[in-house]
């Protein structure tokens, strides 16, 4: 029987940083991070920063000395408005981390490529500020900082993304509903894709929630309109970027279930292009059988009546009309066949 070695938990902001990074991509199920190992203590008004080249940014007040004072009073009683510091410290390394993570053949140029297309910068850092806010408890337990600060998971913090996140929410909750998927299953999905792979995914998952697949032929271009839609209404969220967090929730909100009304007009026209109603051939009835009358009945198997002898009064030699001659004269069976009889 064989065991898996597990790493010790962190006891300095050293060894947090070490172990943080495969700790986010093993949390995540994600198949590389392109952190490159290296960070760098900035001060600017950005709290962290994934680097394209694979360096991660931290802001030196902000986050880096919470948590090196969190390590050098490990084990110590602290407020709440200090637990909160941490939690959102550590918040901001796991999101941070998230950025790196990518499927294994995926690489940091095609990822930048993309991150720039309309409605992609919204997608990702909602995808990764939702996915960290998720998870972060997870986080923490696993580096055993819950040890070091107790009390710190019983405390909570805002996030930031107001604008992007309730809508990123509100979409792939939806998506996860139509496909029959567990909770939270295509937020981690995206979770695990750079830019270049999330809007892919998120495509798949609205076409897959509807019956197009088997109705409409592969070069449909059905897949291309609903993306067209998540990428505007996505990239409209940046509208309510920089507006106070419970009107930026709001709008975000509103702007999700516009675009998803928007997805669910688009599929049930495309569905009803191949489901319309296709007219049923047309099938005479079954002939009915017809009583005979007792005049037919009495008719029935006897030789048809010759036809009438000319008048006396009338001359040999005069003729009637051909209109008086049709009409007195039906049609009759030669004399040779016998009328069919009709059986009631």
């Amino acid at each position: 029987m064989t065991t898996t070695a597990v790493a010790a938990h962190p006891t300095s902001i050293a060894e947090l940083f070490a172990q943080s990074a495969e700790t986010a991509r093993a949390l995540a199920g994600a198949e590389q991070s392109a952190w490159n190992g290296h960070i760098i203590e900035s001060s600017s008004v950005m709290l962290g920063l994934a680097h394209w080249d694979g360096t991660l940014y931290l802001d030196r007040e902000s986050i880096v000395d919470p948590l090196r004072h969190l390590y050098e009073h490990a084990g110590a009683t602290r407020p709440t408005p200090t637990l909160i510091a941490y939690r959102e410290s550590l918040a901001t390394l796991l999101h941070e981390h998230a950025h790196f993570l990518g499927p294994a053949d995926a690489t940091q140029e095609a990822a930048r490529e993309a991150f720039t297309k309309l409605g992609s910068r919204q997608l990702e850092e909602g995808v990764t500020e939702a996915w960290a806010q998720d998870h972060l408890d997870d986080f923490i337990h696993r580096l055993g900082i819950d040890k070091v600060a107790p009390g710190i998971d019983s405390v909570r913090s805002n996030g930031y993304y107001a604008a992007f996140v309730p809508a990123v929410r509100e979409i792939t909750t939806a998506l996860d509903a139509r496909n029959g998927f567990p909770p939270g299953e295509t937020l981690s999905v995206l979770n695990r894709q750079t830019a270049a792979g999330q809007f892919p995914l998120l495509v798949d998952a609205v076409y897959n929630s509807t019956r197009l697949p088997d109705l409409e032929p592969p070069d449909a271009d059905t897949r291309s309109r609903l993306e067209s839609i998540l990428r505007s209404g996505l990239a409209h969220l940046e509208t309510y970027e920089l507006s106070p967090p419970d009107l930026a929730t709001t709008n975000s909100l509103a702007t999700a279930n516009q675009v998803l009304s928007h997805l669910d007009h688009e599929t049930h026209t495309a569905e009803a292009t191949y489901t319309l109603s296709q007219p049923d051939p047309c099938v005479l009835p079954r002939p009915t059988r017809r009583i005979p009358s007792p005049h037919e009945a009495a008719l029935s198997g006897l030789t048809p009546p010759s036809p009438a002898r000319p008048s006396p009064t009338l001359s040999s030699t005069s003729h009637p009309s051909p209109s008086t001659h049709h009409h007195a004269h039906p049609r009759s069976s030669p004399p040779s066949r016998q009328p069919l009889a009709r059986h009631g």
